[in-house]
């Protein structure tokens, strides 16, 4: 009747509200699962990779780039980027990526500790900011050289 005239109208706008809310609320979940699982990812690798390479500490420079290749690994998965290498993820660089050696007393490694700091990925609604982790930690297994230099 009359009264009841233009109700369907009204009902289609805030139904159409709540169903765009909800389907860009699901967006946005699967798309911060999507990236954090990027990273989860990334860092594991930088991390295995790190646990097996070969440990050179001639010098504070060798460990530092051996730090700057296990960086690489992470960011671009590849420890000797070539220059114009896309990251993982948009906007993640090396410097976000921290190295970690847990040393023994005659300085070999004992275990390296791989993590994401200052990291924020930009969501829909909002932005997260991930600052120690993703974080994995790996017992040392490869050669520990500290006469050598890092190529």
């Amino acid at each position: 009747m009359k009264r009841e005239r233009g109700h369907a109208m009204l009902e289609l706008a805030v139904s159409a509200g709540v169903m765009v809310s909800c389907l860009v609320g699901t967006f946005q979940f699967g798309y911060t699962f999507y990236a954090y699982n990027q990273l989860v990812t990334a860092v594991g690798n930088g991390a295995r990779y790190a646990a097996q390479r070969t440990y050179r500490a001639a010098s504070d420079q060798d460990v530092e780039r051996g730090n700057a290749a296990i960086r690489n690994m992470v960011v671009y998965g590849d420890a000797q980027a070539a220059p114009g290498s896309s990251p993982v993820l948009p906007k993640l660089t090396p410097a976000q990526v921290d190295v970690r050696w847990e040393l023994a007393g005659d300085g070999a490694p004992l275990n390296v500790t791989v993590s994401i700091q200052g990291y924020t990925m930009d969501a829909i609604y909002r932005s997260y900011t991930f600052n120690g982790r993703p974080s994995v930690q790996f017992p040392y297994v490869g050669k520990f050289a500290p006469a050598e230099r890092e190529p």
